[in-house]
């Protein structure tokens, strides 16, 4: 996990401070109109996914507490 911060610190230094900003607004820009094209292809795996959300409720937490541990272990 260290070696990939370090690697996003490294790729952060190469871009100006002034254009920090200004990029990651593009970027998310980008990624909601990604979602939202996303949404529109998908929706009737969305509306299932919400419907069989509330059944899987105990998987997932159970595999978040997993992931937990294990991100504790590490």
């Amino acid at each position: 996990m260290d070696k990939i911060l370090e690697f996003y610190n490294r790729g952060l230094e190469l871009i100006p401070v002034a254009y920090r900003v200004p990029i990651a607004i593009i970027v998310l820009v980008f990624l909601v109109f990604a979602l939202i094209n996303f949404l529109k292809k998908n929706l009737i795996w969305l509306v299932i996914f919400i419907l069989l959300l509330p059944a899987a409720w105990p998987s997932i937490k159970q595999v978040v507490e997993a992931a937990t541990t294990l991100f504790h272990k590490l």
